[in-house]
């Protein structure tokens, strides 16, 4: 059971270091520009309605929460 949570950690990270190393190759920049451009509208929404903000982070964390809980729940009993 833990090995497949540790494996799905394992690839999240090696997928995070592979976009950051792929978004830096001279000719990714579009892709740069558009996580540049997502980043700038995040830092925006942020800046504007803060508690909107933090009421969907809230939302999501506990939607992936539960997923995440619900997943060990059915290993286990499997």
């Amino acid at each position: 059971m833990w090995v497949r949570e540790r494996d799905a950690v394992d690839y999240l990270g090696i997928s995070a270091v592979t976009l950051i190393a792929w978004v830096h190759f001279p000719y990714r920049f579009f892709v740069y520009t558009q996580i540049h451009y997502a980043a700038w509208w995040l830092q925006r929404w942020i800046d504007q309605s803060p508690a909107e903000v933090i009421a969907v982070a809230v939302v999501v964390v506990a939607v992936a929460g539960g997923a995440l809980l619900a997943g060990i729940v059915r290993s286990a009993s499997a």
